[in-house]
């Protein structure tokens, strides 16, 4: 009788809790906006991958991938408090927040910029000291003037040495393949991508591995928001870090995922799959087991003073007011 007592209350108690869970509303996620530095392509496939696979709605959130103009506006709208998030250019970043808003750089997705050095292979360059002699197109106006001489003073060049073209970006693969000018200071998205699809073989030389440490797309977000809800942006950086380490696992799913997150793309899937060769690069350039999204002190320290010896970045604030490395996850989500 006491088996059949106890089985019955058993029965009434899981009886009950269905009711008490049937009649409790569903916990509401929190919602959140990003604001992307530009509109979607290769450098946007780990979020698309986080969105599309689940993994920001695993971690209780409802997530919108806002596309951008421009890194300067997306940290902009994340210092006015319109956007939770900005994913945005940390050179662009670092300049809004010397200015005095209240941003901070939260993770750095592209450890390294894709800023370079392009050339024909046909041309005999193969290392920096060989633009010695040569023509240079460097786009008026670009970020490349102020890193050009940074890059080539990293490699014990003078200026002198190497003859630098003013060229829009519009009119750079012509003058490279009519062999106007030797090399471009260009992306590899840019300039590798278009020309291989027409056949030629372009070679590349990234400055952060040649002397100029500069991190690029990075998560920012601004610090009062920070201080009032730190697990919020953990939960999301976790999430996100997670979508670009599958996004590398399986390069052509994740293309599929930013084609269905973001119908309106004009890019193609063929496009697409060859510019995240280097998207994945820039997340991981130190290759396998790399720490998605997390740059250290010693690196933020060697930027830093490129930035100020040679950018004529302000030095009035410690480089540590400008990044945090808090809200990274405790185990670090590594390439593969």
């Amino acid at each position: 009788m006491n088996n059949r007592l106890n089985r019955s209350i058993r029965r009434m108690t899981a009886g009950a809790a269905t009711l008490l869970l049937a009649a409790s509303p569903a916990i509401a996620a929190d919602k959140l906006k990003l604001t992307m530095n530009w509109t979607a392509d290769s450098a946007h496939l780990g979020f698309a991958v986080a969105q599309k696979n689940g993994l920001y709605a695993a971690e209780g959130l409802d997530v919108t991938l806002e596309e951008g103009r421009g890194s300067s506006v997306a940290a902009q709208l994340v210092a006015t408090g319109k956007s939770e998030l900005g994913y945005a250019d940390a050179g662009a970043t670092l300049n809004v927040a010397s200015k005095g808003a209240p941003i901070r750089i939260i993770s750095t997705i592209w450890k390294s910029g894709q800023f370079g050095i392009q050339y024909l292979e046909t041309s005999g360059i193969k290392t920096p000291k060989d633009l010695v002699g040569k023509k240079l197109a460097v786009p008026p106006g670009s970020a490349m003037v102020p890193l050009v001489p940074v890059f080539l003073k990293a490699n014990g060049i003078a200026e002198s040495d190497v003859e630098i073209v003013s060229a829009n970006q519009s009119a750079t693969l012509g003058l490279l393949t009519s062999g106007d000018v030797d090399a471009t200071a260009e992306t590899p998205e840019n300039v590798v991508v278009p020309l291989a699809a027409k056949g030629y073989e372009v070679g590349n030389m990234y400055f952060y591995n040649n002397g100029v440490p500069l991190v690029s797309l990075s998560l920012i977000a601004r610090e009062d928001k920070l201080s009032a809800n730190p697990d919020l942006y953990r939960r999301f950086i976790r999430a996100t870090l997670k979508g670009w380490r599958q996004a590398m696992e399986d390069p052509g799913a994740a293309v599929d995922a930013l084609l269905e997150v973001f119908p309106e793309t004009e890019n193609t899937k063929e496009v697409l799959m060859q510019a995240a060769t280097y998207s994945f690069s820039s997340v991981c350039p130190a290759g396998p087991g790399d720490s998605i999204g997390a740059t250290d002190e010693a690196t933020w320290a060697r930027i830093y003073e490129v930035m100020t010896t040679a950018m004529e970045f302000p030095k009035s604030k410690p480089v540590t007011d400008y990044y945090s490395l808090d809200y990274l996850p405790a185990t670090a989500i590594a390439c593969p």
